[in-house]
């Protein structure tokens, strides 16, 4: 799908769709994650994407919760309008045809003016680093994209890494700088939102 520096839509939507965060740097001997760390909050990174100005955002927390229990929130997408910043509307179609969960995500921007909305598709893969990853990606919808990355990574039996990375691009022209700027804040907020959803704070 090719992205294009023109275009886009003002959105402080997302938070759509929550992984990885800070690991416990390097003394000499081991020790647990430094308690400071697991309340930080995330830096968000720009992703740049291949031929255009645009980014996605790319935010990461530790979730003070096992794995298991951390997947199973990611993965209810049917509560995201609940907690998620902006999201308005969010259910769970079913399947698609390849057998992938299929998903429906609403958000709201301009004080409630625009709507936006997208039927997904939930991709599941593992990599060779034992990290989990759900890619959230859009078959339809009033967009020109929209997609959401979690990645998951368990940490030891009571803390969990996770990583959100998204990218939403409305048919709205505003500036790249304006959508970049934007999908880095909802990486990080939406990161944080599901943090707090999973450790029970919402």
């Amino acid at each position: 799908m090719q992205h294009q520096t023109r275009g886009g839509g003002r959105a402080r939507w997302l938070g759509a769709l929550g992984l990885v965060a800070v690991l416990g740097a390097g003394e000499a001997r081991a020790e647990p994650l430094a308690r400071p760390q697991l309340r930080a909050d995330p830096t968000p990174v720009a992703v740049p994407i291949p031929g255009s100005s645009l980014v996605r955002g790319r935010a990461k927390v530790i979730v003070s919760a096992p794995i298991d229990a951390v997947r199973a929130r990611v993965l209810a997408f049917g509560e995201y309008a609940r907690f998620m910043p902006h999201y308005s509307r969010s259910k769970v179609l079913g399947r698609t045809k390849s057998g992938e969960r299929e998903v429906y995500m609403e958000v709201t921007a301009l004080h409630g003016a625009a709507r936006f909305w997208a039927r997904m598709a939930v991709k599941k893969a593992r990599d060779a680093a034992g990290v989990e990853t759900y890619d959230v990606a859009m078959l339809e919808g009033n967009v020109k994209d929209f997609r959401a990355v979690w990645r998951l990574r368990s940490i030891d039996a009571g803390h969990t890494e996770l990583e959100l990375e998204v990218f939403l691009l409305p048919r709205l022209p505003l500036p790249a700088s304006l959508l970049n700027a934007e999908n880095l804040k909802g990486a990080s907020k939406g990161v944080v939102a599901m943090r707090s959803f999973v450790e029970g704070k919402r």
